[in-house]
């Protein structure tokens, strides 16, 4: 079977330089990526969405200032809108069985995501964070998948409350608390993470 070596982006337009930061990451790296506003998409557009959906080895959700801006307001029409659409696309790339990544733009999400396997809440920002993405971009290049239990313990965790479990990629101090993607309740992280090595169950 061929390796699937591009990515889909599930956005909203309106956090323009948030997903030209990732898009630049893709350059980069040489990853092809689909970002619905830069192509031609024929009618209907679902089913533009799903086919990419097909060729793409994980999506990407990137919450921004905006979305999650539009969300707050629910009068928003547009967000209604955004919203069908991001469900649309987290639905068919769960049953496509790809990594469904969620990563913040130093925004706390305030709308559920199930079904994701991988999240990152603290942005783009920094050579670190940028030199991490290029990395893990470049995995998915070589056909490498990034499904929780690939990890071998180090960078999964779960969230107390739903009972999903992830990869957190962040570095966090004991006792900070992050927001779970699915279900929107605390995450407080009682320990550092990601542990050190000689705590991993192998």
């Amino acid at each position: 079977m061929e390796t699937k070596r591009c990515v889909f982006l599930s956005h909203t337009k309106l956090d323009s330089a948030f997903c030209d930061r990732f898009d630049n990451i893709c350059a980069n790296v040489g990853i092809r990526r689909f970002r619905s506003e830069f192509a031609y998409i024929d009618k209907p557009p679902w089913q533009t969405i799903k086919e990419q959906l097909g060729r793409s080895a994980a999506l990407f959700l990137l919450v921004g200032k905006e979305l999650v801006k539009q969300q707050a307001n629910p009068l928003n029409l547009d967000w209604k809108f955004t919203q069908n659409w991001i469900s649309y696309e987290v639905g068919i790339a769960h049953q496509r069985n790809i990594d469904i990544w969620v990563i913040c733009d130093s925004v706390k999400i305030n709308f559920p995501v199930p079904y994701f396997n991988n999240y990152q809440p603290f942005g783009l920002e920094g050579f670190d964070r940028m030199g991490y993405l290029e990395y893990i971009l470049s995995k998915y290049q070589q056909g490498y998948r990034f499904s929780f239990k690939a990890n071998q313990g180090r960078l999964h965790t779960s969230c107390p409350t739903c009972g999903i479990e992830f990869n957190l990629h962040a570095t966090l101090r004991a006792n900070r608390v992050i927001v779970c993607p699915q279900c929107l309740h605390g995450i407080e992280v009682s320990e550092p993470f990601p542990p050190s090595p000689r705590t991993i169950n192998r």
